[in-house]
């Protein structure tokens, strides 16, 4: 599904639309909420916020307020583990 929408610098809304759809979602709220200028303001600002630590895409993993980088699901877990009885 991402090769649909990943890595584009085109909109996408309509597939997006489609998605919601397929979702089931009330798709008047749906409207609403992507034509809501709040929406847009959250959008950038998790972006400027995600910049500003050193994202370069997704996904990208915090713990305990350090990136993560796990090769595998064994390793998130292991560094979670870990995490966790420290």
């Amino acid at each position: 599904m991402e090769a649909e929408w990943g890595e584009q610098q085109t909109s996408k809304a309509d597939l997006f639309r489609t998605f919601a759809e397929d979702l089931g979602l009330d798709m008047a709220a749906y409207d609403e909420a992507v034509a809501d200028p709040a929406t847009l303001e959250r959008v950038q600002q998790d972006m400027s916020d995600g910049l500003a630590l050193g994202v370069q895409g997704t996904p990208t993993f915090f713990l305990n307020g350090e990136m993560i980088s796990p090769a595998s699901p064994d390793e998130f877990r292991a560094l979670i583990d870990a995490a966790l009885e420290g």
